[in-house]
C-alpha cells in the first residue's frame, strides 16, 4: 500500500500541475494594472522588472518539492489583496497571475503535510505544540534541531517550522527530522517572491535615510510615509514582524482548531537552543499555573543572564513579573484565550511605530488589553539564545555561543529535571518601556499587517 506521507506528496504534485495546467489552458494574456497607483498593504509587481522572477518560482518548487518543472521562468506577481487587479508570473509564455500563486502557496499551507506520523501518530495526540519561525540561518537552525531531538518527551510534541525562504538545504534539514510530528508552513508574502515590489524592496520606494523633503522632490512612490524619524520602510526588517504575527494566527487558526488541540503554543526561533528537560519545565509550569501564578498569561522558558554563574542555584526556581519585551520575548508559550485578548489589539500592533514584533506586543500589553500581562519565568533559562550573528550583527564566530550553552547544560545535567519548582522573585514594578525604534511608517505595512491577524479571511 502506498504510504501516507507518499501520498500527501502525490496528491499535491497532481493539484499543483493540474493547476498550472489550467492556468495554460485558460489564460491568453496579461492583465495588466491601469495606473501605478498603490492601494496600502497590497502587494504589487511592476510587469517591466523581471529581476529575481526566478526566487518566486523557487519558492513555490519548494512547497511541493516533488513537481519538477523549467525553473528558467520568467515571472511577475501583482497586486494580491483587495480590489482585483491582478498581474501575471510567466510559465513558458503561458501567464500566472498573482492571486493564483499566492493561492497555490496557502493551498499548499492548508494541505500541509505532517511528517512521521507513521511513527508517532495523528496530530490529535500531541501534547505540546512548538512553533519555530526560520529565515536562512541553517547553521543555529542545526543546532537547534539537534537540541530538540534530545528534549525528553519531543516524540510527544508537534513541531511546526514557519519559513519565510525558499532554500533546499533547509527544507531537507527539516524533513529529514525522525524524532517527532513536523509541518512545514510558508510566510506567503515574503520578499523573496515579492523581490523587488511591495512588500519587498521596490526600487520605486523611498531610500531609508532620504528625508523627507527630498523624497517629496524624487516623488518615490512612499515619500508621505516615513517612520517618526524621517526614515523608510526597509524591507528585510519589516518582514520579521510580518511574519511573526502571520504564523502565530495561522497556527492559532490553521493549525490548532484543525486538529482539535487546545494546548500552548512555545515560540521559538532559529538560533535558538533548548535544554534537554525543556518540555518537562514547561509542562510543570502548565500543570501548575495555578498555583504560581493563576493571572499570568504567559509562560516564558528563555530570560537573558548576563551570566552563567547562578544557573545551577536556580535550576528550579521561577520569577514572575510583568511581561516585558526584552526580558522575556525568548520561549514564550501561550495558549488561545491569551491570543485573542492579544489580537484584539491587532490595530495597536500594527499601527506601532516600531518593526520589532516584542517592543510593538508591549504596547499592547501596556495601553490596549484589559490587564498588563504577566509572565512566569524559568530563572535558570531552558531557552537560550546563540545568534550571535544576525540581522545587526555580522561580525562574529557561529560556533561560539553554541558551544557554552552546550557546556552548560553538560555541567548541570545531573540537576535537570527538577521534581518540583517554586516562585522565589515576585514583583509588580514595571520597567520603563524604550522610545519606539521605527522603521514602521508606512501604511502598506499597517494595511498587510491588518490583514495577516485574520490568514483564512485573506486567502484568494
Amino acid at each position: 500500500m502506498i504510504s501516507r506521507r507518499r501520498f500527501m506528496r502525490l496528491f499535491n504534485a497532481i493539484i499543483v500541475l493540474s493547476f498550472i495546467g489550467l492556468i495554460v489552458v485558460f489564460i491568453q494574456k496579461p492583465y495588466l494594472p491601469q495606473n501605478d497607483v498603490v492601494d496600502a498593504g497590497q502587494p504589487y509587481i511592476d510587469e517591466s522588472r523581471t529581476e529575481a522572477h526566478a526566487d518566486s518560482w523557487a519558492f513555490t518548487k519548494f512547497l511541493s518539492p516533488e513537481v519538477s518543472l523549467n525553473e528558467s521562468i520568467g515571472s511577475s506577481l501583482h497586486t494580491l489583496l483587495g480590489n482585483g487587479s491582478a498581474s501575471n508570473f510567466s510559465l513558458q509564455g503561458a501567464p500566472l497571475s498573482s492571486e493564483q500563486i499566492l493561492s497555490s502557496v496557502n493551498f499548499l499551507n492548508d494541505n500541509h503535510e505532517v511528517l512521521n506520523i507513521n511513527l508517532f501518530g495523528p496530530v490529535s495526540n500531541v501534547r505540546n505544540v512548538i512553533v519555530v519561525q526560520v529565515h536562512s540561518r541553517i547553521e543555529y537552525l542545526r543546532y537547534l534541531i539537534d537540541t530538540l531531538s534530545k528534549v525528553k518527551g519531543i516524540e510527544e510534541a508537534l513541531l511546526i517550522f514557519s519559513h519565510d525562504l525558499s532554500s533546499s538545504a533547509i527544507n531537507e534539514l527539516v524533513r529529514s527530522i525522525r524524532f517527532c510530528r513536523v509541518i512545514q508552513i510558508f510566510y506567503p508574502y515574503n520578499i523573496q517572491i515579492f523581490a523587488t515590489v511591495y512588500p519587498g524592496q521596490d526600487p520605486n520606494d523611498c531610500p531609508e535615510k532620504i528625508g523627507k523633503v527630498a523624497a517629496e522632490k524624487l516623488g518615490c512612490k512612499n515619500w508621505q510615509h516615513p517612520d517618526k524619524y524621517g526614515n523608510y520602510r526597509v524591507a528585510k526588517l519589516t518582514q520579521i514582524k510580518h511574519h511573526w504575527w502571520w504564523k502565530v494566527n495561522y497556527v492559532f487558526d490553521g493549525i490548532l482548531k484543525k486538529y482539535g488541540l487546545n494546548s500552548y503554543v512555545i515560540l521559538l526561533e532559529e538560533d535558538h537552543y533548548v535544554s534537554p528537560d525543556f518540555l518537562h519545565v514547561l509542562n510543570m509550569l502548565i500543570e501548575n499555573r495555578e498555583k504560581y501564578c493563576p493571572t499570568c498569561e504567559v509562560l516564558s522558558l528563555g530570560f537573558y543572564l548576563k551570566n552563567y554563574k547562578s544557573y545551577h542555584a536556580d535550576i528550579d526556581k521561577l520569577g514572575v513579573h510583568p511581561w516585558f519585551s526584552s526580558k522575556h520575548n525568548m520561549g514564550m508559550a501561550i495558549n488561545l484565550d491569551t491570543w485573542e485578548s492579544i489580537r484584539n489589539c491587532s490595530k495597536m500592533f500594527c499601527s506601532y511605530d516600531d518593526y520589532n514584533w516584542d517592543w510593538s506586543l508591549l504596547q499592547v500589553s501596556l495601553k490596549c488589553m484589559a490587564k498588563k500581562m504577566r509572565v512566569i519565568f524559568t530563572k535558570a533559562p531552558r531557552v537560550l539564545h546563540v545568534g550571535d550573528c544576525g540581522v545587526h550583527t555580522h561580525r562574529c564566530a557561529v560556533h561560539n555561543a553554541a558551544e557554552a550553552a552546550s557546556q552548560l547544560f553538560q555541567q548541570v545535567r545531573e540537576s535537570l529535571f527538577p521534581t518540583s519548582m517554586s516562585v522565589k522573585e515576585t514583583s509588580r514594578r514595571m520597567l520603563k518601556p524604550s522610545k519606539p525604534n521605527g522603521g514602521w511608517g508606512d501604511v502598506r505595512d499597517h494595511e498587510l499587517c491588518l490583514k495577516n491577524s485574520y490568514p483564512f479571511a485573506n486567502n484568494p
